[in-house]
């Protein structure tokens, strides 16, 4: 008997475990769009939070969709580029992004703001001589008299990790521009479609249902396979005494 029960706990644990017939849809896409024209690059789906222009002629990753704009990454950053900026298209180029560098001649430093202002917050310095991947550009304030007003945006790292933000130009490599990016793919009319939908049943039956039938058709076949392997005729004990009790006989156990 024990032995039936063991095979039908087996049988009940296989049942329920068992995966259901559904499929189960986890699978995300993912656009590269490229920069035709003038487009910015976004803290927020807002107009009014433009990071920096992006190169024209390179691309944007696209990871998700809010409103007028998309979600996007770009290098090893995460933003928002504006729909009508932009043009998806069905291909992956092998250098989506630019890889342009300046370096800093400013003896004492070159102080790295959160905005291209000296009006913001400070978050740290840029070492002379240094060089720093440049994001793109941005116009701002004029630090002083007939200098200029473009600002790079930079990353600058730290002990606690990369920070952002806008170095004023005029200390560094003077920048003639982007070099053009010839890649070209068809480009997307239609809408994109960053996940696939939801999966619907494929018409199987339930795991409750299959555990039930599971168990209603193991259940014959364990008490056959039972009455097929149990001896044919009970054991009979035979008892030897021995003093003032009884053995069992070995044999018999």
């Amino acid at each position: 008997m024990r032995k039936i029960l063991l095979l039908l706990s087996i049988c009940f644990l296989i049942a329920t475990n068992s995966p259901s017939v559904r499929v189960l849809a986890d699978e995300s896409f993912t656009y590269y769009a490229k920069v035709l024209s003038s487009a910015n690059f976004y803290q927020s789906a807002d107009e009014n939070s433009a990071l920096f222009a992006l190169p024209s002629t390179y691309f944007v990753l696209l990871v998700g969709e809010e409103g007028d704009f998309y979600r996007a990454k770009y290098l090893d950053i995460f933003g928002y580029v504006k729909k009508d900026e932009v043009t998806p298209m069905q291909g992956t180029p092998t250098s989506p992004y630019p890889n342009q560098t300046f370096r800093n001649f400013n003896d004492n430093g070159l102080t790295l703001y959160s905005s291209a202002t000296t009006q913001s917050s400070p978050l740290g310095k840029l070492a002379f001589e240094g060089e720093y991947t440049l994001y793109g550009t941005k116009i701002g304030e004029e630090m002083f008299p007939q200098s200029t007003n473009i600002w790079y945006y930079c990353r600058l790292d730290s002990e606690s990790g990369p920070v952002y933000g806008y170095a004023f130009s005029y200390y560094c490599d003077m920048f003639t521009g982007f070099a053009e990016n010839t890649e070209y793919f068809p480009e997307i009319t239609g809408s994109l479609q960053f996940s696939a939908p939801e999966p619907e049943p494929q018409g199987g039956l339930s795991d409750t249902v299959i555990a039930i039938i599971v168990l209603s058709v193991s259940l014959p076949c364990l008490v056959i396979l039972y009455l097929l392997l149990s001896p044919s005729s009970k054991l009979k004990k035979r008892f030897a005494k021995r003093k003032d009790y009884y053995e069992f006989n070995e044999e018999d156990l």
